[in-house]
């Protein structure tokens, strides 16, 4: 039993499922005995405790300049002699190297992603499939060579490319073991541990020209009253605004995480919902409340 057995229970029993667990003498069509809740207790405590000593675990090999991650980013392989070690995969590292030639070249994430699935560029899950490893090995892609721009995005910023081991990007929490990503000032990178793909001086002026880029919240050079309100219920990232390309230029907005490499993992959708649901629905919120203060003044 886990330590959402009692809420579990609980659900199951309003909507007439019996539960048992035979390892923990539960059977929930009996009244629940005395001491379920402090089993609750305790197999939480354990769930916890075993989380601490795999993040500590974690944490040590993370600050000895070991790489954590499970699979290299696009452009390397692990080396077979060492699992610790990162090699180039030179087909990847070749394609990484013409995205950011391609980005001094002036062009987008978008117009790049474009460029390379028209060249029939395989995907980065694709490509990691195709040699054995990385995290899709069951998936079957229907478009193995549509690159989506945040893709891009995220290979521009990568500091591995550098050569370098950046650790601790991302945490998950024992309960819900959703990945949410840290602040760039809480990771721990170590120089020069494998082989670069991109010099110093072309990766700087990569983050110059990204840097220089003026961006809107929504894209459109006006900022939408929710900006930096919203949260995924999921996932708890970001809600990002965007608008439609129609004349018409609706607002929406979507789960940030979702779009993440590779698209899907981290948020299972994107949960698009357009901002003039949103405001109506807080507008209402708001009547509800003023109305309800109005009938306890009244009493």
């Amino acid at each position: 039993m886990t330590y959402k057995v009692g809420q579990c229970m609980e659900i199951l029993r309003q909507k007439g499922v019996r539960l048992i667990a035979i390892n923990d003498n539960v059977d929930s069509f009996y009244k629940d005995d005395d001491f379920t809740p402090f089993r609750n207790i305790m197999n939480e405590w354990y769930a916890r405790d075993t989380s601490r000593k795999i993040k500590s675990t974690f944490k040590a090999k993370g600050e000895s300049g070991k790489h954590t991650g499970s699979s290299p980013p696009y452009g390397y392989i692990k080396d077979k002699d060492d699992k610790n070690q990162w090699i180039i995969d030179e087909k990847a590292a070749e394609v990484v190297r013409r995205i950011f030639h391609l980005t001094m070249d002036g062009k987008g994430p978008y117009a790049i992603a474009r460029v390379l699935e028209a060249d029939k560029i395989d995907i980065p899950a694709y490509h990691q499939q195709k040699l054995g490893y990385g995290l899709h090995q069951s998936k079957v892609f229907e478009y193995p060579y549509r690159w989506c721009s945040s893709t891009i995005a995220s290979i521009l910023k990568k500091q591995e490319y550098l050569g370098h081991t950046v650790n601790f990007k991302t945490r998950k929490h024992f309960k819900d073991k959703k990945s949410k990503y840290v602040s760039e000032d809480n990771w721990l990178i170590f120089e020069n541990t494998h082989e670069p793909i991109i010099d110093q001086e072309t990766f700087d002026n990569v983050q110059r020209i990204r840097g220089n880029v003026k961006r809107y919240p929504d894209g459109w050079g006006e900022y939408h009253p929710l900006t930096g309100l919203m949260y995924c219920a999921d996932c708890g990232s970001k809600m990002y605004v965007h608008r439609t390309s129609n004349y018409k230029s609706i607002p929406y907005y979507t789960c940030s995480a979702y779009t993440k490499v590779p698209c899907g993992t981290l948020c299972p959708s994107a949960h698009r919902i357009k901002a003039e649901a949103v405001l109506k629905l807080i507008q209402s919120t708001l009547q509800d409340i003023k109305k309800s203060l109005d009938e306890d003044n009244e009493v």
